[in-house]
């Protein structure tokens, strides 16, 4: 049987892509009729949980702290759209470890929360939080009262569910009138980057979201946007949304949006491509810095890659840095992992910064902690690289 689209229900898919090193045979595909990026066949959940992968390919996923991230983009959003101080009834969908509700109820005090988590690992860390209730399931799995909740807070969760419309619709129904949504999910945007290198397509997400078609869902189920996802942010979509009741079941067709989705398709494919071949380019520079004492800070997907792609040795590193996989990981590659208490004048002459979205916090901290040691961004390591090997 065809695949339909998850928004429009065409059954135009085109294929687009099949990612690297998927584990789920996934395959990305374009509705030609709407633009949805979307992956396919969709998921069968279970209680069985993947072991945590910090790979750069399609596998990555389960060590689960990103959303930690993302908590103040959304509670100041939150607070610029409605009275913190009032008693509110909030359900947090994908509560995870429960960043967003602690936060949430210490800036809400006459708040009620109701935390959403399925994963029995991270649960239990909204169990004992104050005026919350936790429920241990999907949300595709719960039927909460029609009218409950004052806020309903998603944070990358959409992009897990396999039926993304029918999510936002209960979403919708859940609140009550003029109730609020706030929304934030990755964005295809960064597909465009130059310098992306990673696999964006993994196996977890089964829906790709531009600004577009997530405000066209978001309309369409009954909602009014009333902030706007920030158009400098390509990696992060976030939305707040009122909900009006006025619903929308026939999707117009977006002739702009699919050539749009298209293009990005391509030219991620394209620029990831060459962005794996210049990794060897890459680590040969790092390897010429011996023997002066290396420290790389961030021990992600781009470490991964540098060293399963680009053929670095990690165990020539004199320090391995990385604060929050620290937390959950002793080790990546065979090489101790390290906070930034550990790094110095002394622990390192150079310090290389494999990190996209906190280069330049990391850089700063690494210019108090190691002020005389050289520092290399990814970005200008990967850039030289693409370099040599076009010369």
């Amino acid at each position: 049987m065809p695949i339909c689209c998850d928004f429009c229900r065409s059954d135009s898919l085109s294929f687009a892509y099949a990612p690297e090193g998927s584990t789920r045979g996934l395959k990305v595909y374009v509705c030609q009729h709407c633009g949805l990026v979307q992956s396919a066949p969709r998921i069968a959940r279970t209680k069985e949980r993947h072991a945590a992968a910090v790979s750069g390919g399609a596998d990555w996923g389960n060590v689960r702290y990103g959303k930690g991230f993302r908590t103040k983009q959304a509670l100041d959003a939150l607070a610029r759209h409605t009275d913190l101080t009032a008693p509110l009834a909030l359900l947090d969908v994908g509560s995870n470890r429960g960043s967003f509700a602690r936060a949430f109820l210490d800036a809400a005090p006459k708040a009620q929360l109701t935390a959403l988590e399925p994963d029995e690992r991270y649960a239990d860390s909204s169990a004992d939080l104050p005026r919350t209730e936790l429920v241990r399931a999907r949300t595709e799995h719960t039927n909460f009262d029609a009218g409950r909740f004052d806020i309903v807070h998603s944070c990358h969760t959409i992009e897990h569910l396999g039926e993304a419309f029918a999510a936002l619709k209960d979403h919708a129904r859940v609140l009550k009138d003029g109730g609020l949504l706030v929304i934030d999910a990755p964005n295809t945007a960064l597909l465009g980057a130059e310098d992306i290198v990673e696999e964006w397509f993994i196996d977890k997400h089964l829906f790709h979201f531009s600004a577009r078609t997530l405000s066209r869902m978001i309309e369409a189920v009954g909602f009014s946007i009333i902030e706007q996802n920030d158009p400098a942010d390509a990696v992060n979509l976030l939305f707040v949304a009122q909900k009006t009741g006025a619903t929308n079941d026939i999707i117009a067709g977006d002739s702009a949006e699919v050539l749009r989705a298209m293009t990005l398709m391509s030219s991620y494919q394209k620029t990831r491509t060459r962005n794996l071949a210049a990794l060897k380019e890459a680590a040969f520079e790092l390897s010429a810095l011996k023997p002066r004492k290396v420290a790389l800070w961030g021990a992600g997907r781009l470490f991964d890659l540098l060293v399963r792609e680009g053929g670095f040795d990690p165990t020539s590193l004199s320090l391995l840095i990385d604060t929050h996989l620290k937390k959950h990981l002793a080790a990546r590659h065979d090489v101790a992992l390290s906070l930034p208490d550990a790094l110095s004048d002394a622990s390192a002459d150079v310090v290389v910064v494999m990190s996209r979205m906190f280069a330049d916090e990391i850089t700063a901290d690494v210019k108090r902690r190691a002020p005389r040691a050289e520092i290399i961004l990814y970005a200008d390591l990967l850039g030289r690289a693409r370099l040599g090997r076009a010369a």
